[in-house]
């Protein structure tokens, strides 16, 4: 089995886990058509394994598969998390129950990166506050008192400063002006239809704070995924990730929560506090899942050609039948 990615020469991470392969943490695999992938964690590149053993590992990393829980899906592609494991399903993935590892993971590493921000920072003012209060016979006690609040707004200016990432900045229609946005400009930005694409976002200049820009596509995604990333921690309060889960799903699906919003046309800030959740994590999926579905089409036509070369091996072609008859018909989509 080989220990590197073929495009790029970078070592694989992970174990391989159910598949027994060796390498990989995120598997990619068809029972369908027989494939089984590695993907790099580099270059996100689909490296297709030796047809060997292939069948009998597609069979055990199906089985981690229906234990594990949908991140997000496609009707191509499901992402799929087992353990510490990412297992990439082509086809119609299976219905599973809606719980709280959808987005939780993704809540508590940023609870975790707000620690580290504000936890040293508040024992450093906290030290500045006793030596002050002690000085001052006692008179700084309230000031002690409110310094998390304090170290709080810090965090969420460093957040809120964070400049979006665009490949070239839009300019105002009204004042001319290049727009340069930071993570908290986001905020007053709307969601819209648009005709030629998914939805469109609706930004208001910093400058002249008039709607004077609109983005679609990838860009459209990116100030979305950073903006609402500050505006949720901005908003503090505990919203479980189970709830915002389960508004997407009542809704239908991420497709049909960004239509929605779209739709009605409000500013983000505007959206009650569990949809600002739901939109970000609708948002986040609908991207992952679309690369996933990009890098799986370049690995298929990869795969066809490599596979074609097996001939019609009459073992081969009864292992195929009998993975095929095992769930019963072929995959929908």
């Amino acid at each position: 089995m080989f220990r590197s990615c073929a495009f790029c020469n970078t070592p694989f991470d992970g174990d391989g886990g159910p598949s027994g392969l060796g390498v990989g943490r995120r598997i990619a695999f068809d029972e369908w058509k027989g494939r089984l992938w590695v993907v790099c964690p580099r270059c996100s590149r689909w490296n297709l394994t030796p047809f060997d053993d292939r069948l009998e590992r597609i069979e055990a990393v199906a089985r981690a598969a229906q234990s594990g829980r949908v991140a997000a899906s496609t009707d191509q592609v499901a992402l799929i998390r087992w353990e510490r494991y990412d297992l990439v399903r082509v086809g119609k993935p299976l219905r599973v129950e809606l719980a709280t590892w959808r987005y939780g993971e993704r809540l508590r590493n940023r609870q975790r990166e707000r620690m580290k921000v504000v936890v040293p920072l508040t024992v450093a003012a906290i030290g500045l506050g006793i030596a002050a209060n002690v000085a001052a016979g006692g008179g700084f006690g309230v000031i002690v008192w409110n310094i998390h609040r304090a170290v709080d707004w810090v965090y969420l200016r460093i957040v809120g400063s964070r400049k979006v990432s665009l490949i070239e900045s839009p300019i105002c229609t009204h004042c001319g002006s290049i727009m340069q946005l930071r993570a908290r400009h986001v905020q007053h930005a709307r969601i819209v239809p648009d005709a030629h694409a998914d939805m469109g976002v609706l930004l208001s200049c910093p400058r002249c704070h008039q709607e004077g820009a609109q983005l679609t596509g990838i860009e459209a995604v990116q100030v979305l995924r950073q903006g609402l990333t500050y505006l949720n921690l901005a908003r503090g309060g505990r919203r479980r990730a189970e709830d915002a889960a389960r508004e997407v799903d009542r809704v239908g699906g991420p497709d049909h929560l960004v239509r929605e919003i779209a739709r009605r046309e409000l500013p983000l800030r505007a959206l009650r506090p569990e949809r600002g959740l739901a939109l970000e994590m609708a948002v986040d999926e609908r991207a992952e899942v679309e690369e996933l579905e990009r890098q799986w089409r370049e690995a298929e036509e990869i795969a066809e050609i490599a596979d074609g070369t097996l001939g019609s091996s009459t073992l081969v072609e009864e292992e195929l039948r009998r993975l095929k008859n095992r769930d019963g018909d072929q995959p929908s989509g």
